[in-house]
């Protein structure tokens, strides 16, 4: 599946005539603080949009949007191919009462995008992965709008921080058919992973839309990306400059970061590397061990992405003989690194995966998997260092 030439998360969604990106809003002065509190993690301060250029890519729902416009940049550009998602815009920006800079709406895949202007702030969340051809394109795309000096603003989906996501496809797909329309995958699924969605405490979105953007959306087993590939694809042309969750702490003295011993990418990966494990699980704290052993874990993880992908549609003897393996790898890995209830979450998926007929109530009465979320929705803040 490396090479393509279209979205698949977007060939999805108009397919199916949806947009699973929906806000629960019930609080708007509490979602504007999560969102000033991401952009101050990733470096930037509110007054930092005021006057500027800014573009946004993919912006779905568009209720992220609404706290960017409440900041007042100079102009700002969405840019979004979906319909659904173009309607849910117009109706969220309708009837706003307080300040704002009005958006200008490009009903545009990515691709056909052309502006002769460069931006101050580029922003997408959620899309695009590293991993696609596709993908590797249009984040290179993304990054040509950024002004030299300018800040691009990007999620990554881990694939060590997807292992629980990867779990509970394979798990899903053996209660639901092929079959099936959308609406009743999604009414089985919820009823199995209720339990598992209610434990999540903070969650944005309804538990449908989760359910189809992250058990049902095909993208999910390929959108991986790390700030390595994100790096490569970029050509070292940015810098990382900050993340969420934190990775780096960089002690180097400042006055010796100059020229080729600034290594701002290198740092940061060398970081991320003692860290990255506990990505699986968004109950623990940071932590460092073993870079080698990281590495190793996140091909190991690659792998199971790839292999979910392959196997989900088919049942025990295949995930056996497929899937089991990878699975034990990992959990081997981690052993003596992670705590007890994360190891024993794994344990458990991959016992319930390796029984013969799986129930709706087997999945909702799991006891450790259950808990078990991972840190898949990361971000990254680059700066364009092409001003040198």
């Amino acid at each position: 599946m490396n090479k393509t030439d279209r979205s698949i998360e977007l060939e999805y969604y108009i397919k199916e005539g949806i947009s699973p990106v929906h806000y629960k809003i019930k609080n708007l002065k509490k979602h504007f603080q999560i969102r000033s509190s991401l952009y101050r993690l990733l470096g930037i301060i509110p007054n930092f949009f005021n006057r500027k250029d800014v573009l946004e890519v993919a912006p779905g729902s568009g209720h992220n949007s609404i706290y960017t416009a409440t900041l007042l940049p100079k102009t700002y550009d969405l840019v979004e191919p979906n319909p659904k998602g173009c309607e849910d815009i117009n109706k969220t920006f309708k009837y706003l009462s307080f300040k704002h800079t009005k958006p200008k709406l490009n009903k545009l895949y990515l691709e056909n995008f052309k502006k002769n202007k460069l931006y101050d702030i580029v922003i997408t969340e959620g899309w695009p992965g590293g991993f696609l051809d596709f993908d590797k394109k249009m984040l290179k795309k993304l990054s040509s709008f950024v002004k030299p000096g300018g800040i691009m603003l990007i999620s990554f989906f881990p694939p060590i921080g997807g292992m629980a996501t990867y779990l509970r496809r394979l798990i899903g797909h053996r209660l639901i058919s092929k079959k099936d329309n959308l609406k009743k995958k999604t009414y089985i699924l919820k009823k199995a992973f209720k339990s598992h969605l209610n434990n999540l405490k903070s969650m944005g979105r309804s538990q449908e839309h989760w359910i189809q953007d992250s058990i049902l959306n095909p993208y999910i087993c390929v959108a991986h990306n790390t700030p390595k590939i994100c790096t490569k694809i970029l050509d070292n042309k940015f810098e990382i400059y900050n993340s969420v969750p934190k990775f780096s702490n960089d002690w180097r003295w400042y006055k010796s970061l100059y020229g080729k011993k600034k290594k701002f990418n290198e740092n940061f990966i060398s970081e991320y590397n003692k860290m990255s494990h506990c990505m699986i699980d968004y109950r623990i704290n940071g932590s460092e061990r073993s870079k080698q052993k990281n590495i190793k874990l996140e091909k190991l993880c690659f792998n199971l992405a790839s292999a979910t992908g392959k196997n989900e549609n088919y049942g025990k003897d295949r995930y056996i003989k497929k899937v089991e393996p990878i699975l034990s790898s990992i959990i081997k890995n981690l052993k003596n690194d992670l705590p007890k209830n994360t190891l024993k979450s794994l344990v458990e998926a991959n016992n319930l995966l390796k029984k013969e007929n799986l129930e709706i109530s087997d999945v909702s009465k799991m006891s450790h998997f259950s808990s078990l979320f991972g840190r898949e929705q990361c971000y990254l803040s680059l700066t364009n260092r092409q001003n040198k």
